[in-house]
């Protein structure tokens, strides 16, 4: 048998479903956040990465609020996934880097509309210690959570210039991805003890 991750093969996805309710408090979320951070007018920002669209239950979200929801989203699917709760408060200054605080440690959830062979993570990377990717194209309710890689493991990924060319990434070959699973097992050592 084949195993999943160890840069072998990408490890099955687990879907997750997510109701419209769901998105309703993402999108709120996202607006506030937006408003907070004023992202439409920081460092040539000029609109989202993801475009205006119709999200899963008929939401309508803007290019400045658009990529927040599918991300937020994606942290609420590995939030029921893992059996905890959602953080949905605003943080003047964000997270730090920590969308989650998982029983394993701090985890970053990083989400995308596509599949890809390669994820992305822009350099310098966030301090946690896990970072979870998943998929979800924003017109469906099923969230794929695709798998996940230590801090360690993302330390050496390589570094890539974006499609844009204005910043860096890490490149995640989705092969080297462990199944999500198996993070959800891990405990603090001293619960372990």
């Amino acid at each position: 048998m084949e195993s999943e991750g160890q840069g072998k093969r990408p490890p099955m996805p687990v879907p997750v479903e997510i109701t419209r309710g769901d998105v309703v408090l993402c999108l709120d979320f996202a607006i506030r956040c937006a408003r907070l951070r004023r992202y439409a007018e920081s460092g040539g920002w000029r609109g989202g990465l993801v475009p205006s669209m119709t999200l899963y239950g008929g939401v309508l979200a803007d290019d400045t609020v658009a990529g927040i929801v599918i991300g937020k989203v994606a942290e609420v699917a590995m939030c029921r996934l893992a059996g905890c709760p959602a953080d949905l408060a605003l943080k003047d200054t964000g997270d730090g880097g920590r969308d989650l605080l998982l029983p394993c440690g701090p985890t970053q959830v990083k989400a995308a509309r596509k599949k890809y062979q390669n994820k992305l993570v822009r350099e310098p990377f966030e301090n946690a210690d896990w970072f979870v990717f998943a998929t979800w194209d924003g017109s469906t309710s099923q969230v794929l959570v695709d798998g996940y890689i230590s801090k360690a493991a993302m330390s050496r990924m390589e570094v890539v210039r974006s499609r844009r060319g204005l910043w860096m990434n890490r490149q995640v070959p989705t092969c080297e991805l462990l199944p999500i699973r198996s993070l959800l097992r891990i405990r603090p050592i001293g619960e372990v003890l």
